[in-house]
């Protein structure tokens, strides 16, 4: 599935728990404690903001997935986000035919709560007006309209700076506004292909096929967000807002060059492919057992090889050659794939058991369609589930930031298209009525 981010419509190590079974005997997992400030203890419908973000507004013209998120992750630590809606935002409609009203589908669910849906058609005068009231009170501006569109709106970052010197402006898109790419669509798989990530699947295992998750869109949505905050914390000196760029393929390049660029690093660059070995290599993989499950115990030295050939009872275990300090690839994979020849010697049961004996990192392989009823989903109270007003009971994601003081809520569930829009521009005339002061409504309402 596509997911647009550069839409040009104008409208628009400590002691470890396992997280997976009890090995004491006692099922604890449908009873649990969820800690504060994680799982349903986030949930305060219609209440105020908790979150450190709390006081700031963010007028959100974003759709899809990369911006949407963004602007929820504000949302979630507090800030009263007002998600400007455009004529049509595909994500509502994703995946298709699934949902219980028209507009309000699993995606859009998963990254529009904590906002305030206010119907606009910027290509009206009066509604571009009423964004730039909007504005007026705003501390944050996100958006991941193309910059072709938002310069023939009239709200390009050079034409509403010197009006608003105190907003912070966050502009995400595909490519940056100073290639010459700068105007190009993009999709997410567009930017896996551009910054190697389809190149990665192609040597790792063979194929051309895409990552299946949103990588390149939920990447940059944590860019995004950080920058946000990076520069609203610098504006508590100066009083000044300013231009937050985040292009897709930017950082994508980025953290695929973390492990990847290798001998790259060097200028000249060593004789060494690209990429990381252990990453690309086929044997990088869990592993079955006897009764049909499987396991993630990932071996990085010789010394991990030794313990899992150990667990099947393999004789290479005895090798010497698992005693030197050096790392030979080819003698590595040798060792990974009698691993993965023997591994179904042991049930998952007596997996587990080896594995914690010997401290060993590993998980479960799960069912994704399984993970809302998995052990640690559970344990951690992760999904707790809402009731809806207009979808009926549904599962929300809890954020995954804990703070003590300060702690994330979910206050607004996703609203309707416009659902909030008669509050937001009747607050706007209240303002204009008053010369000019107030807000823009109580969010908590």
């Amino acid at each position: 599935m596509n997911s647009s981010e550069t839409s040009d419509a104008e409208g628009t190590p400590s002691e470890r728990t396992p997280g997976h079974r009890d090995t004491t005997g006692t099922d604890t997992t449908d009873t649990p404690a969820t800690p504060a400030g994680f799982g349903s203890a986030q949930l305060a419908l219609g209440g105020d903001p908790t979150g450190p973000l709390a006081g700031v507004t963010v007028v959100d013209l974003s759709t899809v997935v990369m911006a949407p998120f963004a602007t929820q992750v504000l949302g979630d630590l507090g800030a009263d986000v007002i998600r400007i809606e455009p004529p049509f935002d595909t994500a509502r409609f994703s995946p298709a035919n699934v949902g219980r009203h028209p507009g309000m589908g699993p995606l859009y669910l998963q990254v529009n709560r904590n906002k305030r849906s206010v119907a606009l058609n910027l290509k009206k005068e009066d509604d571009l007006a009423h964004l730039m009231d909007l504005l007026e009170s705003a501390d944050v501006f996100v958006t991941n309209m193309r910059g072709r569109a938002l310069t023939r709106l009239g709200i390009g970052y050079e034409q509403i700076k010197d009006r608003f010197p105190g907003l912070v402006y966050a502009h995400g898109q595909g490519f940056n506004q100073r290639s010459a790419s700068a105007n190009r669509p993009a999709y997410d798989e567009v930017i896996q292909a551009e910054t190697g990530d389809v190149d990665l699947q192609r040597r790792s295992v063979g194929s051309l096929t895409y990552m299946p998750t949103f990588i390149a869109d939920k990447t940059s949505s944590l860019w995004l967000a950080l920058g946000v905050v990076s520069a609203l914390y610098e504006r508590r000196a100066t009083g000044l807002g300013q231009h937050v760029e985040i292009p897709m393929a930017d950082v994508m390049i980025h953290m695929n060059s973390v492990e990847h660029l290798s001998g790259q690093v060097f200028s000249p660059a060593q004789d060494t492919e690209i990429g990381n070995p252990l990453s690309l290599n086929r044997i990088h993989s869990a592993f079955e057992t006897a009764d049909g499950e499987a396991v993630a115990a990932v071996p990085y030295t010789y010394a991990d090889i030794k313990l899992l050939l150990t667990a099947t009872g393999d004789e290479l275990a005895d090798d010497p050659c698992w005693d030197g300090d050096r790392i030979d690839s080819a003698a590595f994979t040798r060792g990974m794939d009698r691993i993965l020849a023997t591994s179904t010697r042991l049930t998952l049961d007596e997996w587990e058991t080896y594995l914690q004996d010997n401290d060993f990192p590993y998980a479960v392989v799960r069912d994704i369609d399984g993970l809302p009823d998995s052990p640690y989903v559970r344990e951690m109270d992760l999904m707790p589930e809402v009731d809806h007003p207009t979808e009926g009971r549904m599962r929300t994601v809890a954020n995954p930031i804990g703070m003590s003081r300060t702690p994330v809520n979910i206050r607004r569930l996703p609203e309707p298209a416009g659902a909030s829009t008669d509050e937001v521009l009747a607050a706007l005339a209240a303002v204009a009525a008053s010369g000019g002061t107030g807000t823009t409504g109580t969010p908590g309402d």
